[in-house]
């Protein structure tokens, strides 16, 4: 097992900007024309963004944001990202975060899945969330199964999530499943 001062950190900024880097060039591909793609560099730029964005060896530098505000605008990133890319790399990336060990990873998913966009499996990652013991993470678990309830995003939690420890959690529950 490694320990934390054996693992490689990650900034913030440098983790916003690949997460950018993966939206923007998958976007710009989608746009070129077949003869214009280049897929060689297509790759080296996912290969390379993918070893960051997956590896739960890399820490995310915490030292200069808040933590609520780092969830916020990774999850709003990773929502960009997640949208962008194939299907089956955005499962591989949202559960890979999802089963984290870093809470901030699971709250950036978990905050990304408030964003409607397409994702196979939405509903078995919220309900993964809506276990957490962090509430923070169970709070927008709770927004994501309401955004996502038409999808099928609901599956009960926000039922048992009505009666939540948290009280925060229970009224965003509360009011998710009156709206």
């Amino acid at each position: 097992m490694t320990t934390v001062a054996e693992m490689r950190r990650v900034s913030l900024r440098r983790l916003l900007s690949k997460l950018t880097v993966l939206a923007l060039s998958t976007s710009a591909m989608a746009m070129a024309s077949p003869a214009r793609r280049a897929p060689k560099v297509v790759v080296e730029v996912e290969e390379d963004v993918d070893d960051d964005l997956v590896d739960d060896d890399a820490l995310i530098d915490r030292e200069h944001v808040d933590a609520r505000d780092a969830a916020a605008m990774l999850g709003r990133s990773l929502a960009n990202a997640l949208s962008e890319v194939k299907p089956l790399s955005a499962i591989h990336l949202a559960t890979t975060w999802a089963l984290s060990d870093d809470p901030l990873r699971r709250a950036a998913v978990a905050r990304s899945l408030e964003w409607a966009f397409p994702l196979l499996g939405d509903s078995a990652i919220i309900k993964h969330l809506s276990y957490d013991a962090d509430p923070s993470i169970r709070a927008a678990a709770a927004r994501a199964a309401w955004v996502r309830r038409t999808t099928g995003g609901d599956a009960g939690v926000l039922d048992r999530l009505a009666l939540d420890s948290d009280a925060d959690v229970r009224a965003i529950a509360l009011g998710a499943r009156r709206g």
